[in-house]
């Protein structure tokens, strides 16, 4: 069975990234500069991480499915196909929202036994 998902990053939406920013760049993490101040990238080794404010994420989900995503790690699934990889799931997952974002992914908040999971597919650049 081919696999759908290519990386999952656990991503942490906060208030405010700041301290656990500083914590994990104390701990060894590299910055990866995403170009957005409200959503940050961290690696060590084969490990990453996505740090997000409250605000770059209502910049693409509704405030109930923020809300929902807030103070909370969440899998962060990078899907080569998120249609497909939608069909993939099992009957008891919920698409919460689906939604293209203005970083160039389809993104998919899923929800199965009361497990959240957002499933993202970048998009191919116009040509």
């Amino acid at each position: 069975m081919n696999s759908m998902a290519h990386r999952v990053s656990p991503l942490t939406v906060l208030a405010d990234i700041g301290p656990s920013l500083s914590r994990y760049r104390a701990l060894g993490f590299e910055v990866v500069d995403t170009g957005n101040p409200g959503c940050v990238g961290l690696r060590a080794d084969g490990t990453y991480l996505i740090l997000a404010t409250v605000e770059h994420m209502a910049a693409q989900f509704s405030s109930a499915a923020v809300q929902r995503l807030t103070d909370q790690t969440t899998p962060y699934l990078h899907v080569r196909s998120l249609e497909e990889a939608l069909t993939r799931l099992p009957t008891t997952a919920v698409v919460i929202e689906k939604v293209p974002t203005p970083h160039g992914t389809v993104e998919a908040l899923v929800e199965d036994d009361g497990q959240c999971m957002i499933l993202a597919e970048k998009c191919a650049p116009d040509a």
